[in-house]
């Protein structure tokens, strides 16, 4: 038996099936959803037709209660290990349906976004898509712990799913009920808005299998549920997880149940157990389609942690080996939003991967290998990777991954030349070590403090921490001296980077990440993307003026929170108590007056060195509490020298970001400390290997 095929005329020629999860609290965008509708180029401009056919789902409503059947209770996330599922006890009832409803299908739901997106992207492409773009919009599992579910009608009675007051023939009468109800909402809905390029092709069971017990029998409500869902014109879906069970089941699986399922290979999941080969056999033997499964960010405790590149490759490759790239029709499962942030990802092979998606979508795709070339120490590919800071100039080798395999430092010269020749000296010294491991250089990415015009790669200015670092055309001038690929950017938006490539900005598209050192830089992201500024001068966070008769900062400023919660300023009030006598600390001169000196003070039971550190944190908590209420991130991310502190500082940043920042802006936030190990040079890596690594003299 064949596949199920592409392009068959019943089902409106569906080829290629995107699963798109949404998130009540961040409602599809026409930006967000061209990046499924078409190839987008390296400026963002779409110039190719992508995905046919959109599948709309959620796990969640706005109430948190659950669209989806079940919850893990287990320690491991993806069925390895300790996984133990249970239906929700938190189950969505009719309110939070008709709020699904209107997630979808109301004046600025996801399909009228759809919609308007496929036609700007069709005026900029220039040539017809062919058949209208299918949707298909996802069925909430009816949860059999639903006591009271609501009405359908006015003055109609209450549903109840549970078995708990009649019997389990009643309960799923009930059950049905309310998924007709539903499927008659969607196609009245859809009707009513007269898409130009949509068609509403049918829904999807989102349950991954199907049970019959005492307390629940999916089995006669799916097979009386499709008939409602045929006779309104639809297609009902199903994308099952792959058991010997599931396999079972989709042995007559168009006899009973579905008009069309995908088979989920899992094969990303699960280091042992069933392999693309098998997959596309199972399928093929069923008349069934292939679920295409990739995580941008597999962070879950499970084996295959290290092999996500390498496994979806095989994905890939077994389109074209197994022939379901052009043979069988498709579901793409890729997580939360990831192509849309593939495209333009610090990782150039997430960035491949983009390309890779688009060609395999289109019919493109050529087999590749994963296996790079690697030296002896099986490094591949690495990045010069330098930080050049108030105190110290450092530098590293670093691979994509963001293993740092060298790494040396230095006290930062005093002036533009010194600074210049020892940066030289570091790269050539990181160049030798390269080659004594083997490694292929990719680039060098250059962190420094000061302000950078970042597409010309040039130093603007800086503060009185690096005073003579200014006008320096330092991408031209290292491409020069080494003729390699040179990325430049200011410290605060490399420690963003970072973050939201190997650290804590994964898991957030909008965050503010604050480094805590000789001076306080940092970034903001929003989208996913670094905010530069009209002039490259955005997120200069230490100088946000947090009194207005403060005393003059170096960049011409008063009052700058840098001159009140920085390591220079602590160091500086610091000596002034020392001169005054107020703090005795154990150094042998001025010279070694520093914020962690004040720390060891602070520590042995010396007030004032208390009350200057608590100072610096409250002053901290100021700035920040105007981030957040100008922001509103989801994260405040957290690293530098002055993170050691620990709670003389913390603690009262916290206290006065809670008394001073809004409610809704408090309440969206959490404050996190990095946990990479040095976001400076990963920052500067990430620059390599990023779209914004500029590969020539010009930008």
């Amino acid at each position: 038996m064949p596949y199920f095929p592409q392009g068959h005329k019943d089902f409106n020629e569906l080829r290629h099936l995107i699963l798109l999860y949404g998130d009540p609290a961040k409602p599809w965008t026409r930006g967000d959803l061209r990046y499924y509708v078409a190839h987008l180029d390296q400026k963002g401009e779409p110039d190719d037709w992508l995905f046919d056919s959109f599948l709309f789902l959620n796990v969640k409503a706005g109430t948190g209660r659950d669209y989806s059947a079940d919850i893990n209770i287990g320690s491991t996330m993806a069925g390895e290990g300790n996984f133990v599922a249970v239906c929700s006890p938190q189950p969505a009832n009719k309110g939070d349906w008709e709020a699904l409803v209107e997630f979808y299908l109301g004046e600025h739901g996801a399909l009228r976004n759809l919609d308007a997106a496929i036609g700007e992207c069709a005026d900029k492409i220039g040539r017809p898509y062919g058949a209208r773009r299918n949707v298909v919009l996802m069925l909430p599992y009816p949860h059999i712990t639903q006591g009271s579910f609501g009405a359908l009608s006015e003055g109609g009675g209450i549903l109840d799913f549970s078995t708990k007051r009649h019997n389990l023939a009643k309960a799923t009468e009930e059950r049905l009920a309310a998924e007709r109800w539903l499927v008659d909402e969607y196609v009245q809905r859809f009707t009513a808005q007269q898409f130009k390029h949509l068609d509403l092709l049918g829904v999807y069971w989102m349950f991954e299998t199907i049970y019959r017990s005492w307390d629940v029998d999916d089995h006669w409500l799916l097979k009386e549920l499709r008939k409602h869902i045929r006779a309104r014109g639809l297609k009902f879906l199903w994308i099952p997880f792959w058991s010997s069970y599931n396999v079972h089941l989709l042995d007559d699986y168009q006899k009973y149940y579905f008009d069309l399922a995908f088979l989920q290979p899992n094969y990303m999941f699960y280091k042992q157990g069933k392999t693309i080969a098998a997959a596309a056999h199972a399928a093929r033997q069923r008349n069934a389609g292939i679920e295409m499964e990739y995580y941008l960010e597999l962070n879950e405790p499970i084996a295959v942690q290290s092999e996500r590149h390498a496994r979806f490759r095989e994905y890939l490759n077994g389109g074209v080996t197994y022939g379901y790239m052009s043979d069988a029709v498709c579901a793409h499962f890729q997580g939360a939003r990831a192509l849309q942030r593939m495209h333009m990802h610090t990782d150039a092979r997430e960035r491949e991967f983009y390309e890779d998606i688009c060609q395999f979508v289109t019919g493109t795709y050529r087999l590749k290998s994963e296996i790079e070339e690697r030296g002896a120490e099986g490094i591949g590919r690495v990045a010069l990777s330098v930080d050049l800071g108030g105190t110290n100039l450092r530098g590293a080798l670093i691979d994509a991954e963001g293993t740092i395999h060298h790494r040396v430092s230095e006290r930062t010269p005093s002036s533009k030349e010194e600074i210049l020749r020892r940066l030289k000296s570091t790269l050539r010294g990181l160049v030798d070590e390269a080659r004594r491991r083997g490694a292929h250089v990719h680039g060098i990415g250059v962190s420094t403090g000061g302000r950078v015009d970042f597409d010309a790669g040039v130093i603007l200015d800086s503060t009185a921490l690096l005073s003579d670092w200014q006008n320096i055309p330092l991408r031209e001038i290292l491409q020069l001296e080494f003729q390699l690929p040179v990325s430049v950017d200011n410290d605060g938006n490399c420690a963003a980077l970072a973050e939201l490539m190997l650290g804590e900005g994964r898991a957030a598209s909008h965050f503010i990440t604050l480094v805590l050192g000789t001076g306080i830089g940092g970034g903001v992201v929003v989208d996913g993307k670094l905010l530069r500024g009209a002039r490259n001068a955005a997120a200069e966070l230490g100088h946000i003026s947090i009194s207005h008769d403060g005393p003059e900062c170096s960049c011409g400023n008063k009052g700058c929170v840098e001159l009140y919660a920085s390591g220079s300023a602590l160091a500086r009030q610091a000596k002034e108590l020392v001169k005054s006598g107020a703090i005795r600390l154990d150094r042998n001169s001025d010279q070694d007056v520093s914020a962690e000196a004040l720390a060891d003070a602070a520590r042995k039971g010396n007030a004032a060195a208390q009350q200057l550190i608590e100072q610096a944190g409250t002053s901290l908590g100021i700035a920040v509490a105007g981030l957040l209420n100008t922001f509103n991130p989801e994260r405040i991310i957290l690293s530098g020298s002055l993170i050691k502190l620990g709670d003389m500082y913390m603690r009262p940043f916290r206290e006065t970001v809670k008394e001073r920042s809004m409610a809704v802006a408090r309440e969206t936030a959490v404050i996190v400390v990095s946990d990479l190990s040095d976001p400076g040079l990963l920052g500067a890596a990430s620059l390599v290997f990023s779209r914004g690594a500029v590969t020539s003299g010009s930008s």
